[in-house]
C-alpha cells in the first residue's frame, strides 16, 4: 500500500496544528504569570498584637507570588481603617490578611514587669516569651519554688530605665486575658516574675 501525502484539509492535521498552537500559548501564559511581580507590603520592624498597622511602618517590595498574592496586602490603601495586628508580624515579613483585624480581635492585655537585671538577647520586641513566677521560701534557709505562669506571652517593648537609676528597667509584655489575674496578683505581692525568651520562636535564633 502506498502512503498518501496528508492534505491541508485533513481533519487530523488540523487537530494536530490546533493542539500544538494551544500548548505553546498555554506555556507562554504560564511563564508570563510565573514571572509577573506584584507589589506587597512588608514590615520594616516587628509589629506586635494590638499595635495599629500604620503605612509608615511598612515598605513595598515586588514579589512573585502567583496565586498566593491574594493572601497578603499589597497597598496601604487596602489596610482597613483602624486595623491592628492580631499576631506578631516580624521585620521583613509580608503583611498577611490573617494577621490584620480590629482591637476586639486581640485576646491579649499589656502588663509592665519590672526587672532587676539586663534581659537576654532573645527578649526583644515581638518575641515570644515565658513568664516564670518564683515564690519566696517558706522556711528560713529554704529555696523558693519556680513555676511557669504564662507560656505564651509576647514582648511589646523594653524600657531600659534611666542611667541615674531613678527609673528601673522594665519589660512590657502582652499576656492572654485569662492569665491576667494571676500575673497581677504576683506583681501586687512584689514577688519575682522573670521574663524568659524562647530561642528560635518567631524567627529568633537559638
Amino acid at each position: 500500500m502506498r502512503l498518501r501525502r496528508p492534505r491541508w484539509k485533513d481533519p487530523r492535521l488540523i487537530v494536530g496544528i490546533v493542539l500544538v498552537v494551544a500548548s505553546v500559548l498555554m506555556g507562554a501564559l504560564l511563564v508570563s504569570r510565573l514571572s509577573a511581580t506584584t507589589p506587597m507590603l512588608v514590615a520594616k520592624a516587628p509589629i506586635v498584637p494590638g499595635d495599629e498597622i500604620d503605612a509608615a511602618d511598612l515598605t513595598t517590595v515586588e514579589m512573585r507570588l502567583g496565586d498566593q498574592a491574594d493572601l497578603y496586602l499589597g497597598t496601604a490603601e487596602a489596610i482597613p481603617e483602624g486595623a491592628v495586628a492580631t499576631r506578631t508580624i516580624q521585620s521583613g515579613e509580608l503583611l498577611p490578611l490573617t494577621a490584620v483585624g480590629q482591637p476586639a480581635d486581640v485576646p491579649l492585655r499589656p502588663v509592665v514587669i519590672p526587672v532587676d537585671e539586663t534581659v537576654a538577647e532573645s527578649v526583644a520586641p515581638g518575641a515570644a516569651v515565658e513568664l516564670w513566677h518564683t515564690a519566696p521560701a517558706v522556711d528560713d534557709g529554704g529555696t523558693g519554688t519556680a513555676e511557669l505562669l504564662v507560656p505564651d506571652a509576647v514582648v511589646r517593648r523594653i524600657d531600659e530605665g534611666s542611667s541615674l537609676g531613678m527609673q528601673s528597667m522594665s519589660v512590657e509584655v502582652l499576656v492572654p486575658a485569662d492569665s491576667l489575674a494571676e500575673v497581677l496578683e504576683v506583681l501586687a505581692q512584689d514577688e519575682r516574675l522573670d521574663v524568659i525568651g524562647v530561642p528560635g520562636a518567631h524567627g529568633l535564633a537559638p
